[in-house]
């Protein structure tokens, strides 16, 4: 027994005199943790739509932001409706010693600096302007695993509340055979688009332009008097006529499935996150 606890006490030793000086702030911890969620894209086309659709004023338009990795450890922003003029910023984290928090500048391509500090809350973290700043330069910044809300100083329509897109590639078969028949169709493949209101079109054999979309649709209203409207990834299809676009049909399915698609016999569209060609077999 004594044996025991000899041969007990070095073990004790090393394990207590590796832990020694090894825990970080809790900051320390939320800046890696901010670092590795802010990159991706976001798209508020969720916002904008349902704001139409309720009538709310003032209305939010469209808005994409891309946050990507730089070369110094920063994040090169560019902010702008969908297919229009962007505003570009960098993004730069560090630890902030004296607050005890992790802060944020924040630099316009026009030379406008402004400063956040972040804080945690309940999944989520929130950075909140440290002073004046500029008009056009984000003063309040909410970042979760899906979501992304920007307030940007003098923006009236207040906050811009966007997702994160998943990005997702589709084909579609003309036509939209099933059930193992053996019948000649075309493939129009190679469709890529995401999951926040993006699109991609092609034009069919026989001169129709057609078009597909994906939007995960996050309800904040509901949609039926005492029903809870449940959140859905929904694909669209659609056609560009002379008197305007048609939409042709849609299907819905839980807003996590990572493929989804829609077969009106006379086409078959499929969108999926990663190919049946790629995928690893399993039970």
């Amino acid at each position: 027994m004594l044996r025991g606890i000899l041969l007990l006490g070095p073990l004790l030793i090393a394990a207590n005199a590796l832990a020694q000086g090894q825990d970080s702030t809790p900051y320390e911890r939320d800046l890696q943790v901010i670092d590795a969620m802010l990159e991706g894209f976001y798209s508020n086309a969720n916002q904008s739509y349902f704001d139409r659709r309720t009538g709310s004023e003032p209305r939010h338009g469209a808005l994409t932001v891309a946050i990507a990795r730089s070369a110094d450890s920063g994040f090169q922003i560019s902010a702008g409706p969908a297919g229009g003029d962007a505003r570009t910023y960098t993004w730069t984290l560090e630890a902030d010693r004296e607050r005890g928090a992790v802060a944020m500048v924040s630099e316009a391509d026009d030379g406008s600096r402004c400063r956040l500090v972040w804080s945690r809350s309940a999944a989520e973290f929130r950075a909140r302007a440290d002073g004046a700043c500029d008009s056009g330069d984000p003063v309040e910044v909410v970042l979760s695993e899906r979501q992304l809300w920007i307030s940007f100083a003098d923006q009236p329509a207040g906050d811009y509340r966007l997702h994160r897109a998943r990005a997702f590639e589709c084909y579609a078969d003309i036509p939209g055979v099933g059930g193992g028949r053996d019948e000649p169709y075309d493939r129009y493949a190679g469709l890529e688009l995401h999951d926040q209101g993006g699109s991609a079109w092609f034009t069919s054999k026989d001169g129709r332009r057609l078009g597909v979309s994906l939007l995960l649709v996050d309800w904040p209203i509901n949609n039926y008097e005492g029903a809870f409207a449940r959140d859905s990834l929904v694909v669209y299809l659609s056609e560009e006529l002379d008197e305007g676009r048609k939409e042709l049909g849609y299907a819905f399915t839980v807003p996590d499935a990572d493929r989804i698609g829609i077969n009106l016999k006379w086409i078959l569209v499929n969108c999926y996150m990663q190919s049946n060609a790629s995928v690893t077999p399993f039970m």
